[in-house]
């Protein structure tokens, strides 16, 4: 199954496998021999020995990922703006907030909020005379024929 092993090639390597790795190269196993035992690619075993030359350690770094654009406040404005008009587009949150911030970060945070977009109407919500009236007219004319 090659789809299978394109798709565990860039998952992450777990905290056991590193260990494992780094045993198998500290007894002498060749980075190939490594690559097919553990059914992973010969540059994810090679990085993992090297740091672990480098810096005798197998534990992997924490990503510093993107800054943030928006503090907390800010963050909480967004949901609260949302909860307040639901109707509000993305780019008004923008506008308001004058942070330059890309309208996938706004969504992010107001999924992060649980608050999910809602689709329109397509016809008004039937109370519960209209539905009483309608069953009453259906009732009148249920014994009628096609000349009625």
């Amino acid at each position: 199954m090659p789809g299978k092993r394109a798709r565990r090639h860039f998952s992450q390597i777990s905290e056991i496998e590193r260990g494992l790795i780094i045993g198998m190269k500290t007894a002498g196993w060749s980075t190939r021999c490594v690559t097919g035992q553990m059914d992973r690619s010969e540059c994810a075993v090679r990085n993992c020995w090297e740091q672990w030359t480098r810096e005798g350690t197998h534990v992997r770094k924490t990503g510093s990922g993107a800054t943030r654009k928006t503090t907390r406040r800010e963050d909480r404005r967004i949901v609260r703006q949302a909860l307040m008009d639901p109707t509000v587009t993305r780019s008004t949150v923008r506008t308001d907030e004058g942070v330059a911030i890309v309208p996938q970060t706004i969504s992010r945070h107001l999924a992060e909020a649980n608050l999910k977009s809602k689709l329109p109407f397509h016809a008004l919500p039937l109370t519960l005379e209209h539905r009483q009236l309608r069953l009453q007219w259906c009732q009148a004319r249920s014994m009628w024929n096609v000349t009625d």
